[in-house]
């Protein structure tokens, strides 16, 4: 677990960075090209759908690995040791089922995808391959986070909500005494 906390997510997110960035850098160069030079870059914008699906996808892998998809948890938090965890385990269950027919069913539609993009000609196959590829790695961080959450080792929201209260109080008395000096 903490070998994908070092060393996976960062690449993810550095990979998101770069996406951001170029999309800004892209978005600048085709305003400036349209109503400086009156030569807009004509496939930036298909450009621009791909990179909101592929960011949409990989932040979903960071968003899953932190545990902040909304959920409906007001039964589960509110249930008792065992039936919290048979609740989890059917939700976890659904949710691995889900993921699995979702990377089946994109990995054959993927396979008939020999087409490529209208204006930019990128492979349609390249560009759908997130799905299944990000599918496989939220279903992973769904059972690793599970295996925590069964074993003790996942810390709960509630837990770090308390432990940011008690930072933010921390902080502000430490400004406090260092206002008084």
């Amino acid at each position: 677990m903490e070998a994908i906390r070092r060393y996976f997510l960062p690449i993810i997110r550095l990979f998101l960075g770069l996406l951001l960035i170029a999309s800004v850098f892209l978005i600048v160069a085709n305003a400036t090209g349209r109503y400086v030079f009156l030569a807009p870059i004509i496939w930036a914008e298909e450009v621009l759908g791909y990179v909101l699906v592929w960011t949409v996808y990989l932040g979903s892998i960071l968003v899953t690995w932190d545990g902040g998809h909304l959920k409906m948890d007001l039964l589960s938090r509110t249930l008792p040791g065992i039936s919290r965890t048979i609740v989890n385990s059917i939700s976890v269950s659904v949710f691995i089922f889900i993921g699995g027919l979702i990377v089946y069913q994109s990995w054959f539609a993927i396979a008939d995808l020999t087409h490529v993009s209208q204006v930019a000609e990128i492979p349609m196959n390249w560009l759908h391959a997130i799905i299944p590829a990000s599918f496989v790695v939220i279903v992973c961080c769904i059972l690793i986070r599970f295996r925590d959450n069964l074993t003790g080792v996942l810390e709960s929201e509630a837990d770090r909500v308390e432990a940011l209260r008690e930072a933010a109080a921390a902080a502000e008395l430490a400004a406090q005494r260092a206002s008084k000096d």
